[in-house]
């Protein structure tokens, strides 16, 4: 392999090597799962039913309340609440064949959720709480590499800023009110912040977002850690490339997949180079293929939207009539090769590979629960073989979860929280 001059990461070998294997695949083979009889299936739907109807009278107490009104000990037994309803679902394999809820939660990852939010209302308050969860998430996917790698799972500087950064930058760059000048001046200017030069900030929102860049300093000094900041210019760099899918000219797949395998692919790279601090080859392999499929995965889930604001990617372009059984073979193979166990993994990292394999699975049913005419009857069929339920439940689940959180008021209330 042949590394790009004056870098530290083979980014064009990356994404080369990531978009050949992606395009390498084909139909999935479900090794490792086992297909669900209708009369399992049912039955697991009446059992969360059961469960989440026992869990809405159990919370009945605390609707509507307000997080900041609940007393210590309120607060604790709405937590015990939560902790046994996941634990239930988890042990009696409704959802999953094999439990693995309960050891994220024995790892500390309500704890981590918790420490993020406490950091939220002392410094980003201001923020939507739809932003909150949006940055939420990209903290759980940090926690599951701390996981993988054997690093104990705590809120560090660098997973707080990075993850803070995806509401900062991401929204401003997609947001249609944001004139295509002032997107290049910002961009601009934060790929000279992070290549280390000083820059004054023009605005609040600049200055935070410069701000999240020097949080990271406190953990990573740049001298030492010159790759972690050279994998954070590589996800602005992506962020441009990928502003190209908004023009009006179309585009074809073979020019989407590798923007889309960029964008992913770096965006979890400094995922990784931000817990790990230094990499080999073989695991920035491992966290740009990662990378890839979550955003193709977030494509997928965003194609309905995508495709009114004139986004293109591998899902939203093309007739809208037409099936995607090609191109969702494609993806849930190359989520599978990805996670292929290696020779040396550790038991927790079979574990985190199998959670992985199974939880992205399940993120391609809930879409096509919700839009079956997206695919041919076959593929369907074939896909919900495969399943714990039905996949139209997971549309249904949803609903009564969403419910469940406006019952607690969490989706207004935690404005509030974090003020």
């Amino acid at each position: 392999m042949v590394m790009e001059k004056e870098t530290l990461i083979p980014k064009e070998w990356l994404v080369s090597n990531t978009s050949e294997s992606y395009e390498k695949c084909g139909d999935p083979d479900y090794k490792g799962f086992r297909k669900i009889h209708i009369f399992e299936k049912l039955r697991n739907e009446r059992e969360i039913k059961k469960l989440s109807e026992r869990l809405v009278t159990d919370i009945e107490p605390f609707r509507g309340k307000d997080p900041e009104d609940l007393t210590p000990a309120e607060n604790d037994e709405l937590k015990r609440t939560i902790t046994s309803y996941i634990l239930e679902l988890d042990e009696r394999k409704l959802f999953f064949d094999k439990p693995f809820l309960g050891f994220f939660l024995e790892k500390g990852y309500m704890e981590s959720a918790e420490d993020f939010l406490d950091e939220v209302k002392l410094e980003d308050s201001d923020l939507k709480p739809e932003e909150v969860f949006q940055a939420i998430r990209n903290v759980w996917i940090m926690n599951s590499l701390q996981l993988y790698w054997g690093i104990p799972l705590t809120m560090t500087p660098s997973v707080y800023a990075y993850s803070m950064l995806y509401p900062y930058t991401d929204n401003f760059l997609d947001s249609t009110e944001v004139k295509k000048e002032d997107k290049a001046r910002f961009n601009e200017r934060l790929t000279r912040v992070i290549s280390g030069e000083h820059v004054e900030s023009s605005d609040p929102h600049e200055g935070r977002v410069f701000e999240l860049i020097e949080k990271i300093g406190t953990e990573f000094q740049r001298d030492s850690y010159p790759s972690v900041y050279e994998s954070i210019g590589l996800i602005q760099r992506a962020q441009i490339e990928s502003m190209r899918q908004d023009q009006m000219k179309a585009m074809n797949p073979s020019e989407i997949v590798p923007i889309s395998i960029f964008k992913g692919g770096a965006s979890v790279l400094a995922d990784v180079f931000l817990v790990k601090g230094e990499l080999d080859e073989e695991e920035m392999s491992f966290a740009f293929g990662y990378g890839a499929f979550l955003q193709l995965l977030d494509d997928l889930q965003d194609s309905g939207a995508d495709r009114l604001e004139g986004h293109q990617t591998l899902f939203s372009i093309g007739d809208k009539n037409s099936n995607l059984d090609g191109r969702l073979s494609k993806l849930i193979s190359f989520i599978f090769k990805v996670n292929e166990p290696a020779a040396d993994d550790d038991a927790t990292k079979m574990l985190m590979k199998d959670v992985i394999r199974t939880c992205t699975l399940m993120m391609v049913m809930e879409v096509i629960g919700r839009e079956p005419g997206s695919v041919s009857r076959g593929f369907y069929r074939e896909l919900e073989s495969y399943s714990k339920v039905r996949l139209t439940f997971f549309t249904e689940y949803e609903k009564q979860m969403r419910t469940l959180i406006e019952a607690l008021g969490i989706g207004t209330n935690i404005g509030k929280s974090i003020k």
